[in-house]
């Protein structure tokens, strides 16, 4: 994203985020968001599309977001992210409480929450209208893209992405599903 785009705290707060989410093992990437039509990459894009590879470590994020103010993509490299609608979203984060990282895009209300890998199945997800994203092959052809704009985002779709629990409630852990008998017997 071009500097002009944001100013010099915004860009500070992005570097210092990423740099965050890298020291406590949430691989980001660079992340090109388009806004009113047009897409700092210079191409017709009209999605957010990454424009590197993830970074897993803190000073590896600071270079990369000292050279450009690129927003935040959280890659799905050690969670998944179940992205629900409102129905189910609502539900599930009060049954979870805080003990799921949990954010919410306000158009649309979609839910995301940031689980262990394996922990849903991608079809069962599709037949409650929602998406599993990970990177993991295990996760099917059902899953979608192996991302998720980092909460604080803007997206012209969505609107500003924003956390309900943030990771660092959980100490930067995804949700661990449990049922009855891991209830009983933990």
């Amino acid at each position: 994203m071009p500097d002009g785009w944001i100013g010099r705290g915004q860009v500070r707060r992005l570097r210092e985020r990423a740099i965050r989410y890298a020291v406590n093992g949430w691989p980001v990437a660079p992340l090109i968001v388009p806004r009113l039509g047009r897409c700092p990459c210079g191409r017709a894009c009209v999605d957010p599309h990454l424009a590197g590879a993830a970074v897993r470590d803190g000073a590896r994020a600071e270079v990369v977001w000292r050279e450009r103010a690129w927003e935040i993509a959280l890659v799905t490299e050690g969670f998944e992210v179940l992205d629900v609608p409102p129905e189910y979203g609502a539900l599930l984060n009060q049954q979870l409480k805080a003990t799921c990282p949990t954010a919410m895009a306000p158009v649309g209300r979609r839910w995301w929450f940031f689980l262990v890998p394996g922990s849903m199945e991608p079809d069962r997800v599709a037949r409650a209208g929602g998406v599993l994203h990970s990177t993991s092959a295990a996760a099917g052809p059902g899953a979608a893209v192996g991302w998720v704009a980092a909460p604080g985002t803007v997206l012209e779709s969505t609107g500003r992405i924003r956390w309900l629990v943030h990771p660092y409630l959980t100490r930067w852990q995804p949700y661990q599903r449990r049922d009855a008998v891991d209830q009983v017997f933990l």
